[in-house]
């Protein structure tokens, strides 16, 4: 299905990218500023008006607040639009369809194959096609279950990124980048094996309260860390029994 790409992000990027891997047409990208991204696909910039009559689907790719405005903003269309956001229901009758996976700036290989298509709105049957023919999986939710889904897909992807910036400054060790991320990998691998107790390590898995105060007592200088660590450690003992 030929596909015209409004936006020049991530998703616009990693879309793009993927149509481009499964040998299906781009009928152009439409940008408001200069951006590398039309290159990167070799494919021409148009118009939204232009987009609109020469597309099969038309995939809205800015962000969150703007893709409201942009979609009433597109002409009568036979096109099926949709778009990527994780928070957003579909709009103008088409889908929403979302990466639940950490997407790379443009430019860095981009790619959908094995991601979870998270699913929203009608035409579902095609999605499902652009699943396949990506090698990725799809998964359906309710419109009214998205913002406790993109809650959870921010939880699972951006605060792991947060917490990994906290634990570097913390370690008092040069160059332990790598290290801190292979100990990340082994809290998730460990996460998936078990979904008890054993899912979890640490003094508050053990029920060490002096070592959580004496880690409380180093991060007194900075109270909002201290709150940070208390409630995650709270959660723990309330969960790991």
């Amino acid at each position: 299905m030929r596909l015209g790409i409004i936006g020049g992000g991530r998703a616009a990027w990693a879309f793009g990218s993927t149509w481009q891997r499964m040998g299906w047409s781009l009928a152009g990208i439409a940008l408001r500023s200069a951006s590398a991204i039309s290159g990167l696909l070799e494919t021409q910039r148009r118009s939204i008006d232009e987009l609109a009559s020469e597309s099969d689907l038309l995939l809205i790719a800015v962000s969150d607040r703007a893709i409201p405005d942009v979609a009433a903003s597109i002409p009568q269309t036979k096109a099926i639009i949709f778009h990527p956001s994780g928070i957003l229901t579909s709009l103008r009758g088409g889908f929403s369809l979302h990466p639940l996976k950490a997407l790379p700036p443009v430019g860095e290989p981009s790619d959908l194959r094995d991601a979870l298509l998270v699913f929203e709105g009608a035409h579902r049957e095609i999605a499902k096609r652009i699943a396949d023919a990506a090698g990725a999986r799809l998964a359906e939710i309710a419109p009214q279950q998205k913002v406790l889904y993109h809650a959870a897909a921010v939880f699972g992807s951006n605060y792991v990124a947060a917490l990994l910036d906290i634990a570097e400054e913390l370690i008092g060790i040069d160059h332990a980048r790598d290290d801190l991320a292979a100990l990340a990998q082994s809290a998730i691998d460990n996460w998936l094996a078990h979904s008890d107790a054993r899912r979890f390590t640490g003094p508050a898995a053990r029920g060490d309260r002096e070592v959580i105060e004496r880690h409380l007592a180093a991060l007194q200088g900075n109270p909002r860390l201290a709150e940070l660590y208390k409630l995650l450690a709270e959660r723990i003992l309330a969960t790991a029994k």
